[in-house]
């Protein structure tokens, strides 16, 4: 019996997939940080330690507003919050290595009325609020030395047909498809392709390219299991990148915006 599959591949394909969250304009920790500032927390939380040994979970906020956790380490919560990528976090150590929580969270009806809802944007920045009382989660951000990846054209040039018409609905998802991780992108601009790599890649992707516009792509490459397999016809990320799009992972180092957590605790049982 081959290996279960790893967490990320589960947890992008709940998360990215699905329409709202498919939207999310990945404005970074800063602005995130300074968005969470304005708006006010979920009305209902429930936060529970899941201890069903399951391999499986996900993030997910639904067409009415609710944001769920199912059986997630605190890391990927804060990285949805924040809008950081897992190497950009700092001083999540101990037990919240191993735990993993159940969250459900919620905005009440007001007066005979469903609930307003939130833009997505909005209600990502929310989970900080979240995390702040449940988690008494402090943190601070900081610029960092990291190595990072530059995102280039690739000798021979792009093999993606850039399109200088109005953007009329952009986003990004990353699923599978048999032992291939496929990523999908509408109207992706460079700096979207960038972020969108950062998660497979495990480092920071900087679009490097010097490319205007924005396209439809397709990239497909082999997932952990079957590099780790050593199956037939194995596919990186970086050779699919220069194969498929004519660009081009170079290895670099650059300032990166770390999350650094100052203090954490365990919630309190609902």
């Amino acid at each position: 019996m081959p290996p279960p599959r790893s967490l990320a591949p589960i947890l992008f394909l709940t998360l990215i997939a699905l329409p709202v969250s498919a939207q999310l304009a990945h404005k970074g920790p800063e602005e995130n940080i300074a968005l969470a500032k304005t708006l006010r927390p979920y009305d209902i939380v429930s936060v529970k330690q899941n201890n069903s040994a399951d391999d499986k979970g996900g993030i997910n906020i639904d067409d009415h507003g609710v944001f769920t956790v199912t059986n997630m380490p605190l890391f990927w919560v804060v990285e949805f919050a924040y809008d950081v990528k897992q190497d950009q976090i700092v001083g999540l150590s101990g037990a919240f290595n191993d735990a993993r929580f159940d969250i459900t969270a919620k905005i009440l009806p007001s007066g005979s009325g469903p609930p307003k809802l939130q833009t997505d944007t909005d209600m990502q920045a929310m989970v900080i609020l979240l995390l702040q009382d449940r988690f008494h989660l402090e943190a601070h951000l900081e610029a960092r030395i990291k190595p990072v990846y530059d995102l280039v054209v690739a000798k021979g040039g792009p093999k993606i047909k850039l399109s200088q018409d109005q953007i009329t609905g952009n986003g990004w998802n990353i699923g599978a498809e048999d032992t291939k991780t496929v990523l999908t992108a509408r109207d992706a601009r460079m700096s979207d392709l960038a972020d969108a790599l950062s998660d497979p890649a495990k480092r920071k992707v900087i679009d490097k390219t010097g490319l205007a516009g924005h396209a439809d792509i397709t990239l497909k490459w082999s997932d952990d299991i079957a590099a780790q397999q050593g199956d037939k016809d194995v596919i990186s990320i970086f050779t699919a990148v220069e194969e498929q799009l004519g660009l081009k992972l170079v290895s670099s180092k650059g300032p990166v915006d770390t999350l650094v957590i100052d203090h954490v605790e365990m919630p309190t049982p609902d």
